[in-house]
């Protein structure tokens, strides 16, 4: 039976509730947000307040974009929206202490199995959704959404015409259910079912990476790389079937590559700004005046000629700018069309201006300044650090096959997390309700682990 007997305690229902809240929309997201706030009201008594060095850091930097956003909001005249959005951030805290103050009991595994099991229906959905549209003459999904995004092509699966993010959600919020379906399937099926199980785990993984893989995320797909990657690095169970995965996807990836003419352009593009010294995009040349070109030094990153390079070198020039506290959460998009950017050393120049500077770390920067910045990188510094102690003590222990799977997701959680705050890697706004809420998910989980295998007395 793969669904357990028993109920679901209330809070780990978020777990449950995201991966379907971001298919929905925006407003779902922020109803799972209210019901983490429903919860927090009713069991106030109960949260665990205890401030950890992690947690001093991470609210000191919400105290850093509070003053920020009402210091720019009175001298630079800033909308009223930059305040209202630092407040906002204590929605991605209140899950965040929810979660500390959880009980770990016996009925945990069951509960954690249940969980999964049923946002698997959510992963598969997407999945399978993405994979219809791929394979459909005029690109449309299930229900009829195209994609047409940007007019540039690119998969949507069910997230509307206008969201080409089915390949990030399937790294950031479903990579933990793909684990945990691998290593259940593994330690629950009889001896006589293996064979079967050895064959439908690779091909759950090789389907995994060629979905990632064709919706042209390429982001996505990188963050996907690592994150097996880290697995295989971190895992001491499993290794052989992770690196089977990863030999029969990079075949089946190599001849989607080579037959698929949008799938090669995509790539192909992301291979000449990493390895061409010389590659400036066709909007670049066609749009680009002769005057601007020839300020430009020759010797520049040629990355920096492209729009995400010209919203960086923005980023930079408002951070230095408000070099202390930035400009205030989602100050950019208001800074950045300012006159005094124009001269930014971009062919792009004119694309300089944007929502958000589409990086985690400039954003950071440009909004918080360096007291902020500083305090929200020490807090990531300290949950890689403490999640590398305790994955390097769990390493050593032998396992029960419950055990083994929480270990296993565990595992997962934290190399999304790595992956997610790989530097180099464009990305949505920390701060908004969608993107931040598929960072802080994966926190939400370390934290919960940690707090299992401490409960146990295992680290």
């Amino acid at each position: 039976m793969l669904i357990k007997k028993g109920k679901i305690d209330y809070i780990l229902l978020i777990f449950l509730f995201f991966p379907f809240a971001f298919i929905i929309g925006q407003a779902a997201v922020s109803l799972v947000f209210i019901y983490s706030l429903f919860l927090f009201i009713i069991n106030f008594k109960k949260i665990n307040f205890e401030i950890e060095k992690k947690d001093f850091f991470l609210l000191l930097f919400f105290f850093i974009i509070f003053l920020s956003s009402i210091w720019n909001y009175f001298s630079d005249h800033k909308l009223f929206s930059t305040i209202l959005s630092s407040i906002l951030f204590l929605k991605f805290l209140i899950p965040y202490y929810l979660i500390k103050s959880i009980k770990i009991d016996d009925t945990f595994y069951n509960q954690l199995v249940n969980i999964l099991f049923l946002s698997l229906i959510a992963f598969l959905f997407v999945a399978i959704d993405t994979v219809y549209q791929y394979n459909h003459p005029d690109k449309l999904d299930l229900f009829g959404y195209g994609t047409n995004v940007h007019n540039i092509n690119r998969l949507t699966g069910p997230f509307g015409n206008d969201e080409a993010i089915p390949g990030s959600y399937l790294i950031k919020v479903c990579f933990v259910i793909l684990i945990f379906l691998n290593f259940y399937l593994i330690e629950n099926f009889k001896n006589n079912q293996k064979k079967i199980i050895l064959f439908l785990i690779p091909f759950l993984n090789v389907s995994y990476l060629i979905i990632i893989f064709v919706t042209g995320e390429r982001i996505a797909f990188l963050m996907s790389l690592l994150s097996f990657f880290l697995l295989f690095f971190l895992l001491n169970k499993s290794k052989k079937s992770l690196f089977f995965s990863g030999a029969v996807a990079a075949i089946f990836i190599i001849i989607i590559f080579i037959q698929n003419p949008y799938i090669k352009s995509r790539y192909e593009i992301l291979g000449k700004f990493i390895f061409s010294k010389n590659y400036i995009s066709a909007d670049v040349k066609k749009k680009t005046e002769i005057n601007q070109t020839e300020k430009i030094n020759k010797n520049s990153i040629n990355f920096l000629n492209n729009q995400w390079g010209a919203h960086y070198l923005t980023a930079i020039e408002i951070f230095r700018d408000k070099f202390f506290i930035g400009s205030g959460v989602k100050g950019f998009r208001i800074d950045c069309s300012k006159d005094k950017y124009n001269n930014i050393k971009s062919l792009s120049f004119y694309k300089r201006c944007s929502t958000h500077p589409h990086n985690l770390y400039f954003e950071l920067l440009a909004e918080t300044g360096a007291l902020g910045f500083i305090s929200i990188l020490i807090f990531f510094i300290l949950i890689i650090k403490n999640n590398l102690k305790n994955i390097s003590i769990l390493k050593k222990n032998k396992f029960n096959f419950e055990n083994q799977i929480i270990f296993s997701c565990y595992i997962a959680a934290f190399a999304v997390f790595i992956s997610i705050l790989w530097p180099i890697r464009s990305s949505g706004s920390f701060f908004s309700n969608f993107n931040g809420a598929t960072i802080w998910i994966n926190i939400y989980w370390l934290l919960l682990f940690e707090k299992y295998f401490k409960k146990n007395n295992m680290i």
